[in-house]
């Protein structure tokens, strides 16, 4: 089975245990600069596995600051255990260390343990191969920012950091980004960097709940024939002086047979390090859970490690098995942090963030060159929309305008759609859509006052789906007249 293979098979049983009903126990929030939502199936595999069912709510891509700030957004409403902040340096720049402190605030009046994702390193560099050699380069930029998102998480308590550096590193910049993803749904990188980040997810969770494996079962059958003795009786250390306990598995032979022969073949295997061994026919993930039980602790305590390929032709394969297993996860002792950044004079505001982005938002009526676009977002639109929208611009009846979007960071093009009837002397508007691009930048308040600034009577017909509660939220206070449909 192929890398692809398996992840598949990750995502499909994701989708049988959320099937299951089985009761969370931890409620994770994800708020990222881009569309995190792969995360998911395998974040949720490897927290079931560990005992710790999960519960997610995500919030739309771009939305980090907005969400944080505003005590009424979803993610406020949802108060989830865990919250996990997943900026990219490249949607944020140097907004990113203001960002991560706003969301340090926001996880603390939840009540939620904080994960902050540090972003990978860009890709591109704004001075080509000088980049690396200037103090303006998008590679200094980014470690300076990224260190101190670690300077101010340092001494928390209650956050942590993982790296998306190093599930780029680990799957290989050549195959962890995705930009025809990334252009049509805004998801930046592949299935393999997401298992590669669940996996940093999880092994923080674990420990933070105490459920890290504390029993290794060493596969026999991968042991016999083994190239680099050496190395496994270094890892075998390492793994018995982080206080996991060790076990021993094979298939179907005489044990004392079995002793003999590993004892043959690898001087430094010692059978007094197993505290327990099983050689039959079963499964071996049968074995695996009734060595658990014999030692007294829970099966997802107990974690399978096959050395003998490894070391025989990968060398570097046995520390990244040994490392995602979660052996070694732990959270350290308290220790001194280095000198924090200053902090903010003010605490910055939900709208003095949005008055800082210096938004620009023009309505034009739809244009031949611009129809494509306007119908593709009003199609895409989930959370904000009237319910309503079945865009039809043949239709003579209606008025479409096209909502175009700037703001300091750069050009967002085409964002929205607003479609108007006249009905007697009213003017109904059944299109309000915005992508989920431009939430939280005020462009609905704008689209809004350009709407009423034309005199006479302006009613909004809307109906309610799964998602687009926050429109029905925003018209009813701004007190305009709202004609729910059904």
């Amino acid at each position: 089975m192929d890398v692809l293979e398996d992840l598949a098979a990750v995502r499909t049983r994701w989708q049988e245990i959320s099937k299951t009903g089985v009761r969370p126990v931890v409620s994770v929030g994800l708020l990222a600069s881009y569309t995190i939502d792969p995360v998911t199936p395998y974040l949720g595999v490897a927290l079931h596995d560990a005992g710790l069912p999960v519960s997610f709510s995500t919030a739309p891509f771009n939305q980090i600051v907005q969400q944080c700030l505003d005590d009424t957004s979803a993610m406020a409403s949802a108060r989830p255990d865990v919250l996990v902040v997943a900026p990219r340096f490249e949607e944020l720049g140097a907004e990113l260390p203001a960002a991560v402190d706003t969301a340090v605030a926001a996880a603390r009046r939840w009540g939620s343990f904080l994960i902050v994702v540090l972003p990978a390193v860009p890709e591109e560099r704004a001075y080509g191969h000088l980049d690396d050699g200037r103090a303006t380069g998008t590679a200094a930029a980014a470690h300076e920012a990224r260190e101190s998102v670690r300077r101010l998480l340092a001494d928390r308590p209650d956050a942590w950091v993982v790296d998306a550096e190093q599930a780029v590193r680990l799957v290989g910049t050549g195959k962890a980004h995705h930009a025809a993803m990334f252009k049509f749904a805004k998801i930046p990188y592949t299935e393999a960097v997401f298992a590669e980040l669940a996996a940093q997810l999880a092994g923080v969770l674990r420990a933070v709940y105490g459920v890290t494996p504390r029993v290794v079962v060493v596969d026999a059958d991968s042991l016999q024939g083994m190239k680099r003795p050496d190395e496994f009786d270094l890892r075998l250390k390492q793994i018995h002086s982080s206080g996991a306990r060790l076990a021993l598995r094979a298939g179907p032979e005489d044990v004392d047979a079995l002793w003999e022969k590993l004892a043959a073949e690898l001087p430094v295997f010692k059978c007094e390090l197993m505290e327990a061994w099983a050689a039959d026919c079963r499964p071996v993930a049968e074995q695996v859970a009734a060595l658990a039980g014999e030692m007294g602790v829970p099966a997802e305590s107990a974690v399978l490690l096959s050395v003998g390929v490894q070391l025989g032709s990968k060398p570097d394969a046995w520390p990244a098995e040994l490392l995602r297993s979660g052996l070694l996860d732990r959270l350290p002792a308290p220790e001194a942090a280095p000198a924090r950044a200053p902090r903010p004079a003010s605490t910055l505001s939900l709208a003095d963030f949005v008055a800082g982005l210096n938004v620009e938002v023009d309505l034009q009526p739809v244009t031949p060159d611009s129809a494509a676009k306007v119908v593709e977002v009003v199609s895409r639109a989930k959370d904000f929309t009237l319910g309503t929208e079945t865009l039809d611009l043949s239709d003579q009846g209606r008025e479409v305008l096209a909502v175009r979007v700037r703001d300091r960071f750069g050009e967002y093009g085409i964002s929205g759609a607003v479609g108007i009837r006249r009905d007697g002397g009213k003017r109904v508007v059944d299109v309000f859509s915005l992508s989920c691009t431009v939430l939280g930048k005020g462009v609905q308040d704008v689209v809004l006052r350009q709407l009423l600034a034309d005199p006479g009577e302006v009613v909004f017909r809307h109906r309610r789906t799964p998602h687009n509660q926050i429109t029905a939220g925003f018209l009813t206070d701004a007190g305009v007249a709202l004609e729910e449909i059904s």
